[in-house]
């Protein structure tokens, strides 16, 4: 009787160790699903100027086309060394696996055909419709090839 009851008692904790487990990662979305409270990124959310807090600039264009100017560290260059990059490109809408959504840019430089680094995917944290204060104030993003080495911060608009 008391084996009975010691392995009813481990299926019971181990059932609801299981149901915590599973509603964490439904509540912080590792699961692959969205947060009801978070809405999904627009082309709208990610037009304009963005300015890096170590000096950059990306602007990005209704029309498809993004600016990159004084981005620091990118070795799409023809000595492949880290220098300042100042490049024009495209962007698409799209999300790199498990990461945050964004666009995917492709430059080139001085108009020669992009290169390899010259590629990346700029991830945008939020989008400012969900929180408190929807102003943006929220949202930042990064180029995920350079390991967050920048924060950008799209400016208001208005």
């Amino acid at each position: 009787m008391r084996d009975h009851n010691l392995a009813r008692t481990v299926a019971i904790v181990l059932s609801v160790l299981f149901g915590l487990l599973l509603s964490a990662a439904l509540a912080f979305g590792l699961l692959g699903g969205t947060s009801p409270s978070s809405a999904p990124l627009t082309e709208e959310d990610v037009i304009g100027t963005w300015h890096g807090n170590r000096g950059a600039r990306l602007e990005v264009t209704a029309d498809g086309r993004a600016r990159l100017t004084d981005a620091s560290d990118w070795t799409c260059n023809a000595t492949g060394q880290p220098a300042a990059l100042t490049a024009e490109g495209t962007w698409i809408m799209a999300r790199h696996s498990d990461e945050d959504p964004g666009i995917l840019i492709k430059f080139t430089v001085d108009g020669t055909p992009p290169a390899p680094g010259c590629s990346d995917w700029f991830t945008v944290s939020g989008t400012g419709k969900e929180g408190t204060t929807g102003d943006g104030s929220d949202v930042s993003a990064g180029f995920l090839g350079h390991g967050g080495k920048e924060l950008y911060r799209l400016a208001p608009t208005g």
